[in-house]
């Protein structure tokens, strides 16, 4: 069974088009709607991808969920992959900065959506044990 994928938009319908695809590629998907839900997940679930939008509502949105995710020993080596409909070059640095590993623009190619969850995931997976928490 391949590992888990958390999803984290505000949108549901976003969610559900990305949990669509990666349950074709037999990825089981959890979802949040927001940042604050997505950080309680991930401590629960500890999945082996997020797949995230940066602007949510709250107080944690996508740039502090980066930060929380990275900041913790627990998480900080799960793949982040950026999903933005609102694509600014300041947005996507920023992103890059607070830990994202990639980032699409929305719409995205899903093909490519599943090649990189695929690489990330396998680049964490051959970390040495002892770094690899998830």
């Amino acid at each position: 069974m391949k590992p888990t994928i958390l999803v984290v938009d505000d949108q549901s319908d976003a969610r559900q088009m990305v949990r669509m695809v990666m349950e074709i590629e037999r990825y089981p998907v959890i979802e949040a709607g927001n940042g604050e839900r997505a950080l309680a997940l991930a401590h629960e679930h500890k999945p082996a991808c997020l797949i995230m939008d940066l602007r949510m509502p709250g107080i944690v949105d996508g740039f502090a969920l980066c930060q929380a995710i990275k900041g913790d020993p627990d998480l900080c080596l799960t793949p982040i992959i950026i999903l933005s409909a609102f694509f600014q070059k300041d947005e996507k640095t920023l992103g890059f900065q607070f830990g994202a590993d990639a980032f699409f623009e929305k719409p995205f190619n899903f093909y490519q959506l599943i090649d990189e969850v695929d690489r990330v995931i396998s680049r964490r997976a051959q970390l040495p044990v002892e770094m690899n928490h998830g």
